[in-house]
C-alpha cells in the first residue's frame, strides 16, 4: 500500500513538473494573440492576411508548437505509467494538435489561409487551458489551515474581486488601438466595461460607432460572463474540463448563489449554462431569419447582429449595435422581433433556480419517479410576483401614457404594446421610444418598476420582486398583528424577512445619497427644471442595472461617472452583500437585554 501511494505521489509530481511549461506557454499564446488583435489591428483587416505569420505571428507559431509538444510528452508519460489520461489532457492534446497542424500548413503554404480563423479560437482555448491549470494548481497549494485563517475571504469578497478583475482587464483591451475606431478615455472605457459586466447598459459612448469587432466582442464577453456571474463562469469551465470542484469551491459557489445545499452546485451550474446556451441560440436563430432581407440591418453582419442582441436580451443588458438603439428605423415597429426579445428578457429574469426545479421534476416524471406534491416556495413566489408586477406595469403605464401629457401620439394599441415592453424591460433597459418624451408621473412609475426589478439567480436587476414582496407581506403582517409571514403553507424564516427589509432600506438610502452627490457635482443639471428627476432616474437605472436613461449620463463629469460606475457595480453585487464586505456578522449571543417599548405615535 505504501509503495502504491509513493508511486501515485511521484506521478503527481511528474505531472506538476510538466504542467508548469504548459501553463507558461499557454498564457503566452493568449498574450501574443491579444497583442496581434489589439495592436496590429488584425481584427479589422482579417486574420487570413499573410501578416498574421510575420513578426509576432512567428512567435505565436513557436509557442503553439512548444505547448503542443509538452502536452504530448505529458500524455505519453501518463500512458507509459499505465494511467488513463484525464479528459482535460485529451482536450489539450486534440486542441494543440489541430492548432499546430493548421499553423504548420499556413507556414508551408499547404492550406488555405482562411483556416487561420479557426486557429484564433484554438489559441484562445489553449489560453483557457492554461488558466484552468493555474486555478487547479492554486487550489491544490492552498492548505486548509490557511483557508481557515483567511476568514475575511468570503464568497462576497470573491465575487466582487473577480468582477473587478474582469472589468479592469476588459478596460485595458478597449484602450488598445485594435478595439476602437478612435481613441477613447480611460473613464469611458472603464464605464463601458463596468456597464457591460454589471449588465446595466448605460453608455457614455456609442457602441456601434466607437468599437471595432474586437471591442464589440469584448463587450459581448463581459455581458455574458457578467450575467451568469464571474465566479459561476469560472467554476463551470473547471467542471466541464474534467476538474472536480473542491468542497471549498462548492461552499463559495453556494454562498454566491445563496444556496442552502452545496451539493446542488454542479447540477445548477450545468443548468445555468445549458439553459443560457439553448435560449440564446434559439433567440439568435429567430432574430437572424426575422432580420433577413431587412434593409435597416447590415446584411453582411446579420449573424453578428443576431447573436449580439440575443445575448444582450437574455442577459437583460440593454446594449445594442444600433446607433440610435431600438428606436432605429426598421426596428422600432418590428413586432415579431420585439416579441422574441421580450420573451428572451422575461426568460432571463425568471431565475435559474426555477428552471432547475422544472428540469428536475421533468426528469423524475420521465423516469417514473414520484414527484413532490407541490413546487418549492421560491418558484411559487417568483412566478406569481412576476405575473403581478407585469400586470401592474402594463396597466399603470398604459393609463399614464394615455392621460398624462406627453409628446408621444396617443395610439392605444401601440401604447399598450410599449407598456408591456417597458414592464418586461424594467431590468433590460431597451427603449422603443424616447422615454424622456413622457410625463414626470410616467417616469416616476418606471423608477418604481426598475427598483422592484427581476428575480434572484436570474439576469435581471433591482432589489428583486420576491424581496420587495416579502417587505410588503411583512408590513401586512404587522398591520394584521400576525406572528409570522406565511405563504404556500410555509412560515418564512425570520432571517429571510429581515434580510429583505434591510436590502430595501439600504438600497433606498444608497440611491438617495448618490443622487444628492451627483446633484452637488453637477450644479448645471441640478439648476434645470427636470434635472433632479433625470439624475434620480439615472441613479435608479444604474443601481438596478437596468440601462434606461433620459440623457443625463452623457452630460455628467468624470467625477459623476465614477459615482455611476460604483452604483452599477454595487447594484450587481447587491447592497446587502456589499455591506457584508465590510461588516462581520457576530455569532449569536446567549445574553439578551430586557425588552422595552418606545412611543411611535
Amino acid at each position: 500500500m505504501g509503495v502504491r501511494m509513493n508511486v501515485h505521489s511521484q506521478s503527481e509530481r511528474h505531472s506538476r513538473v510538466l504542467e508548469l511549461p504548459e501553463m507558461i506557454s499557454g498564457l503566452l499564446v493568449l498574450v501574443v494573440l491579444l497583442w496581434q488583435f489589439c495592436f496590429e489591428r488584425l481584427a479589422s483587416s482579417g486574420v487570413e492576411r499573410a501578416e498574421f505569420l510575420r513578426g509576432s505571428g512567428l512567435m505565436l507559431c513557436c509557442l503553439v508548437w512548444f505547448n503542443s509538444a509538452v502536452v504530448l510528452v505529458h500524455f505519453l508519460a501518463e500512458v507509459f505509467r499505465r494511467y488513463w489520461p484525464s479528459r482535460f489532457l485529451w482536450l489539450q492534446l486534440l486542441v494543440g494538435g489541430a492548432n499546430s497542424g493548421i499553423l504548420a500548413g499556413a507556414v508551408l503554404h499547404a492550406i488555405n489561409p482562411a483556416w487561420l480563423l479557426l486557429t484564433v479560437f484554438l489559441c484562445v482555448a489553449m489560453g483557457i487551458f492554461a488558466l484552468v491549470n493555474i486555478a487547479s494548481y492554486r487550489n491544490a497549494r492552498r492548505n486548509s489551515a490557511a483557508a481557515r485563517a483567511a476568514t475575511w475571504w468570503t464568497p462576497s469578497v470573491t465575487f466582487f474581486c473577480y468582477m473587478m478583475a474582469l472589468v479592469l482587464l476588459s478596460t485595458l483591451i478597449l484602450l488598445t488601438p485594435g478595439a476602437t475606431h478612435q481613441p477613447i478615455s480611460f473613464i469611458d472605457a472603464f464605464f463601458t466595461c463596468a456597464s457591460a459586466t454589471s449588465i446595466t447598459g448605460l453608455m457614455t459612448v456609442n457602441v456601434a460607432q466607437t468599437f471595432t469587432a474586437l471591442g464589440k466582442l469584448v463587450i459581448l464577453f463581459d455581458i455574458q460572463v457578467g450575467a451568469v456571474g464571474v465566479v459561476t463562469f469560472s467554476y463551470f469551465v473547471l467542471l466541464m474540463l474534467g476538474k472536480r470542484l473542491a468542497v471549498r469551491n462548492s461552499t463559495t459557489m453556494s454562498g454566491v448563489l445563496d444556496l442552502q445545499n452545496a451539493n446542488v452546485v454542479p447540477a445548477l451550474l450545468k443548468a445555468v449554462f445549458g439553459i443560457t446556451l439553448l435560449a440564446e441560440t434559439a433567440g439568435a436563430v429567430a432574430l437572424y431569419f426575422l432580420w433577413l432581407g431587412n434593409p435597416a440591418i447590415p446584411q453582411a453582419h446579420l449573424a453578428e447582429y443576431a447573436v449580439f442582441h440575443a445575448v444582450s436580451a437574455f442577459c437583460n443588458a440593454g446594449i445594442t449595435l444600433f446607433p440610435d438603439g431600438m428606436e432605429h428605423a426598421g426596428v422600432t415597429h418590428g413586432y415579431a422581433v420585439q416579441g422574441v426579445m421580450m420573451a428572451m428578457m422575461l426568460f432571463g429574469t425568471l431565475g435559474f433556480g426555477v428552471y432547475l426545479e422544472a428540469l428536475t421534476r421533468l426528469k423524475h416524471r420521465l423516469a417514473g419517479k414520484r414527484l413532490a406534491p407541490r413546487w418549492s416556495t421560491n418558484s411559487w413566489l417568483v412566478v406569481r410576483v412576476t405575473a403581478i408586477v407585469l400586470l401592474v406595469g402594463v396597466v399603470g403605464m398604459t393609463l399614464l401614457s394615455l392621460y398624462e401629457p406627453s409628446v408621444h401620439a396617443r395610439d392605444v394599441g401601440y401604447n399598450v404594446w410599449e407598456a408591456a415592453w417597458n414592464s418586461v424591460s424594467r431590468s433590460g433597459g431597451f427603449g422603443l421610444t424616447d422615454i424622456d418624451g413622457y410625463g414626470p408621473v410616467y417616469k416616476m412609475f418606471l423608477i418604481c418598476m426598475m427598483f422592484v426589478g427581476g428575480n434572484p439567480a436570474g439576469t435581471g436587476g433591482g432589489v428583486f420582486a420576491p424581496v420587495f414582496a416579502l417587505c410588503v407581506l411583512e408590513v401586512y403582517r404587522v398591520l394584521r398583528g400576525a406572528q409570522d409571514v406565511e405563504m404556500h403553507g410555509r412560515r418564512i424564516a425570520r432571517s429571510t424577512v429581515e434580510r429583505a427589509m434591510s436590502t430595501v432600506v439600504l438600497s433606498f438610502f444608497w440611491i438617495i445619497g448618490t443622487t444628492m452627490t451627483i446633484l452637488l457635482l453637477e450644479p448645471g443639471i441640478a439648476a434645470t427644471a427636470e434635472g433632479p428627476l433625470r439624475v434620480l432616474f439615472m441613479e435608479v437605472s444604474a443601481y438596478t442595472t437596468t440601462g434606461f436613461d433620459l440623457g443625463a449620463v452623457t452630460q455628467i463629469s468624470t467625477a459623476s461617472k465614477v459615482v455611476v460606475i460604483l452604483n452599477m457595480l454595487f447594484g450587481r453585487v447587491g447592497m446587502f452583500t456589499f455591506m457584508l464586505l465590510f461588516i462581520r456578522q457576530k455569532p449569536a449571543s446567549p445574553i439578551r437585554y430586557p425588552e422595552t417599548r418606545l412611543p411611535l405615535n
